[in-house]
């Protein structure tokens, strides 16, 4: 039998630094899909990792994703028309780190995309590539909530996803 729950206190102030570490706990718990937000800014591609991606409904086709106030990607989409949710494929674990990573800015696109930016980039192989219109957004502590329409979709035939889970990328199967 695993161990006992950690319950809160119910008047706890969000800014409790205990409640914010359980919190992060509780999240590490919750797998989620891997992604790259990519977007193109005065022709320049750019793009992050993220797993906070959600469908909101399918009538419209749409969906939202949040970025951290702190990102690189964050003040930029408040001025473009699309992103793109690349969903990435188990075996795309490197993008995902580099994608991570400030640092290595220069090597993002260099290879597997399509990148004209006429539209946001597209990764040709991964698990599934949404192209959203971008319609609304909604700041909320450290984050934006940016919700997009779909436009154009392309999958991957095989499905086997990247997942982050516990700070490790595993296979959904895994």
């Amino acid at each position: 039998m695993g161990a006992a729950p950690r319950h809160c206190s119910g008047g706890m102030d969000r800014s409790d630094p205990r409640l914010t570490d359980e919190f992060r706990q509780a999240m590490r718990r919750v797998a989620s899909t891997v992604n790259v937000i990519s977007i193109c800014v005065q022709g320049a591609p750019m793009g992050i990792t993220a797993t906070a991606v959600s469908s909101i409904s399918l009538d419209p086709p749409s969906l939202l994703i949040c970025i951290n106030r702190a990102a690189s990607l964050h003040t930029p989409m408040g001025d473009v028309t699309h992103f793109r949710v690349n969903v990435l494929h188990r075996d795309q674990e490197e993008i995902a780190q580099m994608f991570a990573d400030r640092s290595r800015g220069a090597l993002r696109f260099h290879a597997g995309w399509n990148v004209d930016c006429a539209l946001p980039p597209r990764l040709i192989d991964a698990q599934a590539s949404i192209l959203c219109r971008r319609i609304d957004h909604h700041q909320f502590g450290t984050h934006s909530i940016f919700i997009g329409l779909v436009e154009e979709v392309n999958v991957r035939e095989d499905v086997h996803p990247l997942v982050y889970l516990n700070g490790r990328y595993l296979s959904a199967s895994d």
